[in-house]
Protein backbone atom coordinates (compact mmCIF):
# COMPACT_ATOMS: atom_id res chain seq x y z
CA UNK A 1 0.00 0.00 0.00
CA UNK A 2 1.10 3.42 -0.70
CA UNK A 3 1.23 6.32 1.92
CA UNK A 4 2.27 10.21 1.78
CA UNK A 5 3.93 11.18 4.94
CA UNK A 6 5.56 15.12 5.45
CA UNK A 7 8.82 15.14 7.00
CA UNK A 8 11.81 17.27 7.28
CA UNK A 9 14.06 18.14 5.17
CA UNK A 10 16.87 16.87 7.94
CA UNK A 11 14.64 13.50 8.26
CA UNK A 12 14.43 12.88 4.49
CA UNK A 13 18.70 13.61 4.72
CA UNK A 14 18.97 11.23 7.62
CA UNK A 15 16.38 8.30 5.77
CA UNK A 16 18.04 8.44 2.63
CA UNK A 17 21.52 8.41 4.15
CA UNK A 18 20.41 5.61 6.30
CA UNK A 19 19.07 3.82 3.81
CA UNK A 20 21.90 4.32 1.35
CA UNK A 21 24.21 2.93 4.02
CA UNK A 22 21.93 -0.37 4.60
CA UNK A 23 21.32 -0.69 0.73
CA UNK A 24 17.71 0.22 1.16
CA UNK A 25 15.38 2.24 -0.80
CA UNK A 26 13.33 4.95 1.84
CA UNK A 27 10.45 3.31 1.68
CA UNK A 28 12.38 -0.07 2.91
CA UNK A 29 13.90 1.97 5.74
CA UNK A 30 10.96 2.93 6.90
CA UNK A 31 9.48 -0.19 6.78
CA UNK A 32 12.06 -1.53 8.33
CA UNK A 33 11.60 1.16 11.40
CA UNK A 34 8.12 0.01 11.86
CA UNK A 35 9.20 -3.89 11.85
CA UNK A 36 11.00 -3.01 14.44
CA UNK A 37 8.60 -0.68 16.38
CA UNK A 38 5.68 -3.32 16.52
CA UNK A 39 8.55 -6.30 18.13
CA UNK A 40 9.70 -3.52 20.27
CA UNK A 41 5.77 -2.99 21.48
CA UNK A 42 4.95 -6.86 21.69
CA UNK A 43 8.60 -7.73 23.75
CA UNK A 44 7.12 -4.63 26.32
CA UNK A 45 3.51 -6.40 25.98
CA UNK A 46 5.58 -9.61 26.85
CA UNK A 47 7.53 -8.14 29.60
CA UNK A 48 4.66 -6.43 31.15
CA UNK A 49 2.38 -9.29 31.43
CA UNK A 50 4.95 -11.86 32.51
CA UNK A 51 7.97 -9.65 34.23
CA UNK A 52 11.41 -8.64 33.66
CA UNK A 53 12.95 -11.61 36.00
CA UNK A 54 11.73 -13.72 33.15
CA UNK A 55 13.66 -11.92 30.71
CA UNK A 56 17.21 -11.34 32.54
CA UNK A 57 16.75 -15.25 34.45
CA UNK A 58 17.58 -17.93 32.73
CA UNK A 59 16.47 -19.78 35.42
CA UNK A 60 13.20 -17.98 35.75
CA UNK A 61 12.89 -17.98 32.27
CA UNK A 62 13.10 -22.30 32.01
CA UNK A 63 11.08 -22.43 35.03
CA UNK A 64 8.55 -20.45 33.56
CA UNK A 65 8.62 -22.32 30.22
CA UNK A 66 8.04 -25.41 32.14
CA UNK A 67 4.75 -24.38 33.69
CA UNK A 68 3.33 -22.69 31.17
CA UNK A 69 4.06 -25.82 28.95
CA UNK A 70 2.63 -28.24 32.22
CA UNK A 71 -0.77 -26.13 32.03
CA UNK A 72 -1.08 -25.79 28.23
CA UNK A 73 -0.03 -29.70 27.68
CA UNK A 74 -0.36 -31.35 30.92
CA UNK A 75 -4.04 -33.21 29.95
CA UNK A 76 -2.41 -34.36 26.76
CA UNK A 77 -1.99 -38.48 26.12
CA UNK A 78 0.71 -39.46 24.68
Amino acid sequence: MKIGVSLSGELLTFADEEARRRGLTRSGFLAELLRAEQIRKQASAYIDRHGWDVAEDDSAWHEYQAKRMAQEYGDDEW
